[in-house]
């Protein structure tokens, strides 16, 4: 019987993360994040969101960490070369 709770807890918990790895973008098209590495951020923001994007901390002369509230992700990027080095859910740093 624990081992069925223990087994039951590990699939919920997959789900969950499962569900977490995905966007939604403003014209409610649903896409894995991590889709969103290796793309131009100003493509990114001219195909799935809606809003100008906020800058973080974390920004510095070689990198922009960037959110888009509307889409819920933060991005960081190559300033030189535009493109996202990694995407992440919510804003972070918060």
């Amino acid at each position: 019987m624990k081992l069925k709770k223990v087994f039951l807890l590990i699939c919920i918990l997959t789900t969950i993360s499962c569900e977490s790895d995905k966007f939604t973008t403003a014209n409610g098209e649903v896409l894995p994040i991590s889709s969103l590495v290796g793309m131009d951020v100003f493509d990114i923001a001219y195909e799935y969101s809606e809003v100008s994007p906020e800058t973080l901390n974390g920004t510095n002369n070689q990198r922009w960490v960037v959110y888009y509230e509307d889409i819920d992700v933060t991005l960081v990027t190559n300033k030189t070369t535009n493109i996202v080095q990694s995407a992440s859910k919510g804003k972070n740093p918060k």
